[in-house]
């Protein structure tokens, strides 16, 4: 068996660990649940003549569905995925039994990344197709539902930044409950953060306020996949091209940095035992 063939393997098996944990299928079908509930009330608001800012009109409310499909649960969903995805391997005792076989470290630091990360492209899958279909049954007619493809990777790769920090979190505290206290703490200082300075920088407080909003990784986490529709659908080339560039750019440097320091962190360190 090759590389791939053992990074295969480990993908399957971060798979089986990942859905067998309750409290991943609970957060799934709470952000289904959660998305379906949403959407109801917002159409019953459309079909008394309301509007949604930003959405257009109601045969666009298809790209609402999807991107409320990406909010605080895809979120803690990823971050809970990683959180465990390696810290949970040494507090098992596992780690060094895997570790033992036939695979190199960064085969299984691979095979462990993208099995998790696969793992949540498909609840993202799920939303993106639930936020679609329920459009359709709430609504009618939807347009501009070619774009469901995009939108559907952009959303994907919008989630690497806080899947590929708690991830880095879970390799280099090897502990599953700071591993997510940690990788959250981020996200929600992150957002109350950059919130802050983008209303700084609204009342004039200069540009270096919105690049540092725009640099803290909350910002390109939840705003690529908008800016990207709006680009293509809503604003019909009238979005900040490099706000869109510049999220995309931040989303990739940060989940490099995370990725670079958990390999460094498993390649030049111990493999130690059973830690709880």
């Amino acid at each position: 068996m090759g590389a791939l063939g053992r990074v295969a393997v480990i993908i399957g098996y971060e798979w089986r660990r990942a859905i067998a944990k309750k409290k991943i299928l609970a957060l799934i079908i709470l952000a289904v649940l959660f998305q379906a509930l949403v959407m109801i009330a917002l159409s019953r608001l459309l079909s008394y003549g309301s509007s949604l800012p930003g959405f257009g009109t109601p045969s666009l409310f298809w790209i609402f569905g999807v991107l409320e499909g990406q909010g605080l649960f895809v979120q803690l969903i990823a971050i809970i995925t990683a959180g465990g995805s390696m810290s949970e391997e040494y507090e098992h005792g596992t780690a060094d039994i895997l570790l033992s076989k036939p695979i190199t470290r960064l085969e299984y630091l691979f095979g462990k990344f993208l099995g998790g990360f696969f793992l949540l492209a498909m609840v993202e899958a799920l939303t993106t197709v639930v936020g679609i279909v329920l459009s359709l049954l709430l609504i009618g007619a939807q347009n501009s539902l070619e774009f469901a493809p995009l939108m559907f990777l952009a959303i994907v790769y919008s989630t690497l930044i806080f899947f590929s920090l708690s991830f880095m979190c879970s390799e280099v505290f090897r502990g599953s409950t700071i591993a997510m206290i940690i990788a959250f703490g981020v996200f929600i200082a992150s957002s109350v953060i950059s919130s802050i300075f983008g209303v700084l920088y609204n009342f004039g407080g200069g540009s270096a306020y919105l690049y540092l909003s725009r640099g803290l990784p909350t910002w390109a986490a939840t705003n690529f996949p908008s800016l990207l529709m709006d680009q293509l659908i809503i604003g019909f080339g009238t979005t900040d091209t490099n706000a869109l560039v510049q999220a995309s750019i931040i989303i990739v440097v940060y989940a490099i940095i995370f990725f670079l320091i958990a390999a460094y962190r498993l390649v030049n360190s111990d493999v130690s035992k059973k830690t709880g």
